[in-house]
């Protein structure tokens, strides 16, 4: 229900490793079947406070040392989302030092 782009320095395989570390710490849990071709999808399933949520990540080199990412969440359950995605898609990106 959003899309958030930003630019990260470092090349395309680095920034992928660092975005999976990242979802990972923040409880994201990745979808291998749904990845390729420059996408990496997160999944969180539902909880007290969520009615479950994805992150689609497309990681675009824009040159051997800078990687654009594009990030679109969406909500599983929910109409709605309130702003959830994007400040979910801003925590991500903050985390890996993205800009």
């Amino acid at each position: 229900m959003a899309d958030v782009q930003a630019t990260l320095a470092q090349p395309e395989q680095v920034a992928s490793t660092a975005i999976q570390h990242a979802a990972a710490e923040q409880g994201w849990a990745l979808a291998p079947w749904a990845c390729g071709n420059g996408w990496l999808v997160f999944n969180k399933g539902m909880s007290a406070f969520s009615w479950g949520s994805e992150l689609r990540v497309h990681l675009q080199p824009l040159s051997a040392a800078e990687t654009r990412l594009t990030i679109s969440t969406a909500q599983t359950l929910a109409v709605v989302d309130w702003g959830r995605g994007k400040r979910q898609a801003r925590r991500l990106l903050d985390a890996v030092g993205a800009s």
